[in-house]
C-alpha cells in the first residue's frame, strides 16, 4: 500500500520552537511501518491561519491526482489536514483513504455514514478553533486601539517603528499630507488637480506608484491626521503626533461633502441589501404597490432584466427554509457537546504546556533585566547599553504576555463558542419565524454573507461556521434510520 504523508503547523512560532512538524512526522512514519504502508512522498506546510493558501497541500492534491496508484493520506488528525469544507470535498472526490492516526480513524467513501457525520463535525470544530485564534488576535488589536495606539500599518505620512512598536511621523511624506489638506481646503483644488500636483513633486506610495484619486480621497477623510482614528467602526483618541488641526480637517470635510446626495432606502424594507440578481448580478430592490403589497425585483442597473418579481411574504418563506437548513436537534447538540469536551482535553494539555514554557521564558528575561540593572548600578555597563538591551527584553516580554493571553483565552473560549454556535443552530429557525421583519434581517445578516435570487429560487451563501453546519446537517439526513440517535453501537 502506497501513501503520502502530510504534516502542518499553524504558526511560524511553532516551527521556530521545533514543536510540531518533527513529532507529526515521527508518529506517521511509525504508523506506516507498523501497518506495512510505504510512504512515497512527504508534504509539509508551515503557515499561519490567515495565509490564503497552503503550497504543499496544493502540491499534494496535484500529486495524488497524477498518481492514481497512491490512494492513502497519512495525517496526524483532522485539524492538521483541513482548513475548510472545500478541502474535505476536494479530497473526497479523489477517492482516497485518509488515516487520522492520532484519532484512530480511517475515512473513505466506504466509511459508515455515522463516521462521515462525526468527521464532518470534527472538521467544523477544527475550523472554528482556527477562527478562535484569529479572534484572539483581533481582541489584542482592539485592546491596543483602546490604549490609543493604531494596531495596523501606519497610514501614508507615518511609519511604524517596529523596535518600540509605535507610530511615528514620516519626514519624507508627512509634509505632502499637510500640503494636500491645505490646498484642498482653499476650495480651488479638485482631487484630479491634487494628483497632478503630487505627481509633479514626485510623491509616490509605499509600493512605488503615484497617488491616484482613489488613494487621495481616503487620506483627506481620515481623522488619523488630526489625532484620532477609527477601528472596527469606533473612533478612538490616538497617542500619535497629529499632522493637521481638527479645524482644517472639518473644513476639508465640508468641501468633500456632496449636497443633495439621495439617501439609501434599503432600511425601509426587510430584505433589501441581502440579495443579488442571479441573471445580471445587480442588487435586488423592493417597492410597495397599492400602498400595502411589497414586491422585490432586480434594479436593472445593467439594462433591462427579465428577473420576475417576488412578493415579500414568499421571499420570507424562502429565507425561513434557508435558516431551517442549519437546524440541529437538541439530542444531537447535547451529544456533540459531550464529544467536543472529550476531544478538547488534548488541546487543553497543549495550551497548558505552552503557557508553562512561555512563563519560563518570561521569567528568564526578567532575570536578565534585573541582572543588567545591577550591572548598571555597579558601573559594569553604561546607561546607553542598559537602555538598549532592557527595551529589547521588555518588548520580548510584551510579545510573550500576548501569546500567554492568547493560549489562555483559547482554552476558555474553545468549548464556549462551539456550544453557542450549536445552540444557535438548534434555535435559529424558531427565532426567525417569531421575529419582526427588522429582527429577521439582523439574524440573516449574522448567518448569511449574501444570497442570489434567480427565477424565484433563492441560493444562499452561509457565513462561517454555519456553512459547515449546513453541510453536516445534509450529511446527517443521509444517515440510516437506526443511526438517528448518532450513538455508535460499538
Amino acid at each position: 500500500m502506497k501513501a503520502v504523508l502530510y504534516a502542518r503547523v499553524s504558526s511560524k512560532e511553532q516551527e521556530k520552537e521545533g514543536f510540531s512538524i518533527p513529532a507529526q512526522e515521527k508518529l506517521l512514519r511509525e504508523y506506516a511501518h507498523k501497518n506495512n504502508i510505504k510512504v512515497v512522498k512527504e508534504f509539509t506546510d508551515v503557515e499561519t491561519a490567515k495565509t490564503a493558501g497552503r503550497t504543499q497541500f496544493g502540491k499534494m492534491v496535484e500529486y495524488l491526482h497524477n498518481n492514481r496508484e497512491v490512494r492513502i493520506i497519512l495525517v496526524e488528525k483532522t485539524d492538521r489536514l483541513y482548513r475548510n469544507f472545500r478541502d474535505y470535498v476536494l479530497l473526497e472526490d479523489l477517492d482516497l483513504e485518509i488515516h487520522l492516526v492520532k484519532e484512530n480513524e480511517t475515512i473513505s467513501k466506504d466509511s459508515r455514514s455515522h463516521s462521515k457525520f462525526i468527521h464532518g463535525i470534527k472538521l467544523l470544530m477544527a475550523k472554528n478553533y482556527i477562527d478562535n485564534l484569529s479572534e484572539e488576535v483581533k481582541k489584542g488589536m482592539k485592546e491596543k486601539a483602546e490604549q490609543g495606539r493604531w494596531p495596523a500599518q501606519a497610514p501614508f505620512g507615518y511609519t511604524n517603528n517596529k523596535t518600540i512598536h509605535t507610530i511615528e511621523v514620516d519626514p519624507k511624506t508627512a509634509p505632502f499630507v499637510m500640503r494636500m489638506y491645505e490646498l484642498y481646503a482653499t476650495g480651488e483644488y479638485s482631487l484630479s488637480s491634487l494628483c497632478k500636483f503630487l505627481k509633479a513633486e514626485g510623491v509616490k506610495s509605499r509600493n512605488g506608484h503615484y497617488l491616484a484619486k482613489g488613494v487621495i480621497e481616503p487620506i483627506l477623510k481620515n481623522p488619523f491626521y488630526y489625532g484620532e482614528f477609527i477601528w472596527n467602526g469606533k473612533q478612538y483618541p490616538g497617542v500619535h503626533e497629529p499632522l493637521i488641526t481638527r479645524d482644517l480637517y472639518n473644513k476639508v470635510q465640508r468641501i468633500l461633502r456632496r449636497p443633495g446626495k439621495p439617501k439609501s432606502r434599503k432600511g425601509d424594507f426587510a430584505f433589501t441589501g441581502l440579495l443579488k440578481c442571479g441573471r445580471c448580478g445587480c442588487q435586488i430592490t423592493a417597492e410597495k404597490k397599492k400602498g400595502k403589497y411589497i414586491y422585490y425585483h432586480c434594479t436593472g442597473g445593467k439594462g433591462k432584466c427579465n428577473q420576475p418579481y417576488i412578493k415579500e411574504e414568499d421571499l420570507d418563506e424562502k429565507f425561513a427554509d434557508i435558516v431551517k437548513a442549519i437546524q440541529t436537534e437538541k439530542d444531537v447538540v447535547d451529544w456533540i457537546k459531550s464529544t467536543l469536551k472529550d476531544s478538547y482535553q488534548e488541546e487543553k494539555e497543549f495550551h497548558e504546556k505552552e503557557v508553562k514554557r512561555l512563563n519560563t521564558k518570561y521569567n528568564n528575561l526578567q532575570s536578565r533585566i534585573n541582572k543588567a540593572y545591577e550591572d548598571r548600578l555597579d558601573g559594569i555597563i553604561d546607561d546607553g547599553y542598559w537602555l538598549d538591551v532592557s527595551a529589547k527584553w521588555r518588548s520580548e516580554q510584551d510579545r510573550i504576555k500576548g501569546l500567554i493571553e492568547r493560549y489562555e483565552n483559547a482554552n476558555r473560549n474553545y468549548l464556549d463558542q462551539g456550544s453557542q454556535i450549536l445552540e444557535l443552530a438548534q434555535d435559529a429557525y424558531f427565532q426567525y419565524v417569531r421575529k419582526e421583519p427588522i429582527e429577521k434581517r439582523r439574524l440573516l445578516n449574522y448567518l448569511l454573507s449574501n444570497c442570489t435570487l434567480d427565477n424565484l429560487t433563492l441560493y444562499p451563501t452561509y457565513k462561517k461556521p454555519f456553512n459547515f453546519i449546513a453541510e453536516c446537517t445534509k450529511l446527517k439526513e443521509k444517515l440510516p434510520r437506526q443511526d438517528s440517535n448518532l450513538r455508535p453501537a460499538d
